[in-house]
């Protein structure tokens, strides 16, 4: 049976993927061995759920769309950077979020709650907001990569009101994955 690999997870807007790709460039000049991520492509991950039939997309789409709809519009703050699993050995460079995790927090259990009566299996880890911009292939300018990091740790990239949450499909390719907007799931409207 052939599926679809997918996610679900929040878009950033335009103007801060252009902020993003600026602290990117700035970041290459260490020339370290590190895959970027492209700035269009960086999203906040709630659920990753991996190849699946598309009987089961709809499932969880039908699923977690009344959670989404119920919650309230937040705002979300993209400061600071950092990295997995630590300073010394630095695998996967992220941007935290620094407002609004008591809100996409609660968003992102609900979720994992929705997708466990799916049978899929619970994520390994406890969530911590963050959007990936590049992983470390190498030792490669390591030093000078965590000295660029330790420099960047406090940047702000900007703030932003979630209002949708997105269904993705990731197709892997050589030049990297591509991302395709499945399904939105608009949060609950804001008209006062």
């Amino acid at each position: 049976m052939e599926g679809i690999r997918s996610f679900i997870a929040i878009e950033i807007p335009q103007p801060l993927q252009a902020r993003m790709g600026e602290l990117q460039r700035e970041l290459k000049r260490v020339e370290a061995d590190v895959k970027w991520a492209r700035p269009g492509s960086i999203h906040l991950t709630l659920k990753f759920l991996g190849m699946v039939s598309v009987e089961v997309l709809e499932k969880v789409s039908l699923a977690v769309s009344p959670v989404i709809a119920s919650w309230e519009p937040f705002d979300l703050r993209i400061q600071g950077l950092g990295c997995f699993p630590s300073s010394r050995n630095p695998r996967v460079l992220w941007l935290g979020v620094d407002r609004g995790i008591e809100q996409i927090s609660p968003l992102q259990e609900v979720i994992e709650k929705k997708t466990l009566e799916e049978s899929f299996l619970p994520e390994p880890r406890p969530f911590t907001p963050h959007l990936t911009i590049g992983r470390v292939r190498s030792f490669k300018g390591k030093g000078a990569l965590t000295q660029a990091i330790e420099a960047h740790k406090n940047i702000e990239i900007g703030a932003f009101q979630a209002k949708e949450v997105f269904l993705f499909k990731s197709e892997l390719t050589p030049s990297g994955a591509i991302y395709t907007k499945l399904k939105t799931f608009p949060m609950r409207a804001n008209y006062g």
